[in-house]
């Protein structure tokens, strides 16, 4: 998915069975080997009441805290995933979203 020129890999990870590691994270990342993207995003279950919690790897295989873009696309896929919601909360290593 593409959100004002970042391009995601999404995942729904809410069964828990996704499991990435650096290398594979970069290797999905890189534009001449892989599928091409500036991170990954993952859609895994709650842990603090939000009604989903969005993991995000960069393209060099680290987890960050946040990203503005991936959070615009990481609500769309939600609600395209999960259902229509009349509102999407998500959680972040930087706080709960919604």
């Amino acid at each position: 998915m593409n959100g004002a020129g970042n391009d995601f890999v999404l995942l729904d990870n809410r069964a828990g069975e996704i499991k990435l590691t650096r290398e594979q994270i970069v290797r999905v990342c890189d534009r001449h080997r892989g599928v091409g993207a500036d991170g990954i995003l993952l859609l895994e279950p709650p842990t603090n009441g939000a009604d989903f919690r969005m993991r995000y790897y960069n393209a060099d295989g680290g987890e960050a805290e946040m990203c503005g873009n991936g959070a615009r696309c990481f609500a769309r896929f939600a609600n395209r995933t999960a259902g229509p919601l009349p509102q999407v909360t998500f959680e972040t290593p930087a706080g709960v979203l919604g």
